[in-house]
C-alpha cells in the first residue's frame, strides 16, 4: 500500500501563487533514514525559496518514513510505495514536479551549503538548459576532495565515465518532454545516457564554478563497475554513429598517448632537479648522441 501526501503545493496556491517554483528538488530513498534525514535538512537550510520539495520512497521498512512525515511541513508532495529501481523512483519524482528546473538527489547526499541554490538561480537568471556544478566526494573520516567540473562538455569526456554528476546538475524540466525520462531499462546508467543525449541534441549548459553537493564514494556504480561499462557501451552503440564512435577511439589514444609523454616529461623535469648526477648524464648521453657514439657504434657526424 502507498503513503501519500501533498502539503506545500496547497500552502503555495493558498498563498495566491500559483506559478511553478524555479526548481524541483527530488530525492529518491530506500531504506536509508539517517541518510535521507541528512539529504532533507541541506535542503530545508537553503535560503533560496523558490524551490519545492518532492520525495519519493521506495517502501522502506527502516524508520523513513518517520523521517519524512517529521518534516512533512516543507514538502511539496512525498510517497512509500515499492518501486522498480532508481530510475522507475527518479521518473515518478519528475512527474510530480512543477519547477522549472529539476535536480534529483541520492539519500545521504547533500547540498554542500545554505546558498547553494541561492547561487545557482541569481537575478537575472541563467538561462541554459543544463547548469552543473562541482561536488564534494568523501570516502572515509577526513578523506574527501572536490571534484572539477569541465568548463564545457564533449563527447569524448563521456567514455567509461560520468563526467556529470546528476546530482550536481539541474536540468530544464522540458528536456525530458523533448528527450524523454529516464531508460529504465538500465540498472546503473541512465542518468548517464540523459546527459549523452543532451549532449547530442546539442543542448545549452552552463558550468557553475563551486560545489552543490556532497556524497560518499561508492554505491552501485562502482559496486558493479563491469556491468555500468557493458551498459554504457551499449547505449553508446545505440546513440553515436559507428564513424563517430571509431574516430572517438582513436582520439582515446591520442590523449592516452599525450598523457603518458606528459608524465615522461614531468619525471625527467622533477629528476634534473633533485639529482645533478643525472643532468650529467643526461647532458653525457646527448653529446655522445651528437656524435654519433650510440651503443658503442661510432657514426659519422651528425650537421
Amino acid at each position: 500500500m502507498a503513503l501519500e501526501n501533498s502539503t506545500s503545493g496547497r500552502e503555495r496556491m493558498a498563498q495566491g501563487s500559483s506559478a511553478p517554483p524555479r526548481v524541483s528538488i527530488v530525492p529518491v530513498n530506500r531504506d536509508n533514514a539517517a541518510g535521507l534525514a541528512k539529504t532533507l535538512d541541506s535542503v530545508r537550510a537553503q535560503t533560496f525559496r523558490d524551490f519545492e520539495h518532492v520525495v519519493i520512497d521506495g517502501g522502506s521498512t527502516d524508520g523513513s518514513v518517520d523521517e519524512i512525515r517529521a518534516r512533512e511541513d516543507g514538502l511539496a508532495y512525498w510517497i512509500a510505495e515499492p518501486d522498480a529501481g532508481i530510475y522507475n523512483a527518479m521518473n515518478k519524482g519528475l512527474r510530480r514536479a512543477r519547477g522549472e528546473y529539476v535536480q534529483f538527489l541520492n539519500s545521504g547526499d547533500w547540498l554542500c551549503d545554505p546558498q547553494v541554490l541561492e547561487r545557482a538561480f541569481p537575478d537575472p537568471p541563467f538561462g541554459e538548459d543544463l547548469l552543473y556544478g562541482d561536488y564534494w566526494m568523501h570516502e572515509g573520516p577526513g578523506k574527501s576532495w572536490v571534484i572539477r567540473a569541465p568548463e564545457t562538455l564533449a563527447l569524448s569526456q563521456f567514455h567509461g565515465k560520468s563526467i556529470l554528476c546528476h546530482q550536481a546538475t539541474f536540468y530544464r524540466r522540458a528536456l525530458f518532454g523533448e528527450l524523454g525520462p529516464y531508460n529504465e531499462n538500465n540498472r546503473l546508467v541512465s542518468d548517464w545516457e540523459f546527459n549523452l543525449r543532451a549532449l547530442l541534441a546539442n543542448k545549452t549548459a552552463r558550468h557553475l564554478p563551486f560545489p552543490l553537493v556532497g556524497y560518499q564514494r561508492g554505491g552501485r556504480s562502482v559496486a558493479e563497475a563491469d556491468l555500468s561499462l557493458a551498459e554504457q557501451a551499449a547505449v553508446a552503440e545505440q546513440l553515436i554513429p559507428a564513424a563517430v564512435r571509431g574516430d572517438e577511439a582513436r582520439l582515446r589514444l591520442l590523449e592516452k598517448e599525450y598523457r603518458r609523454l606528459k608524465d615522461l616529461e614531468n619525471w625527467i623535469l622533477r629528476a634534473k632537479r633533485r639529482n645533478g648526477f643525472v643532468n650529467v648524464a643526461m647532458m653525457t648521453g646527448w653529446f655522445l648522441d651528437r656524435k654519433g657514439w650510440v651503443a658503442g657504434r661510432k657514426e659519422g657526424p651528425k650537421p
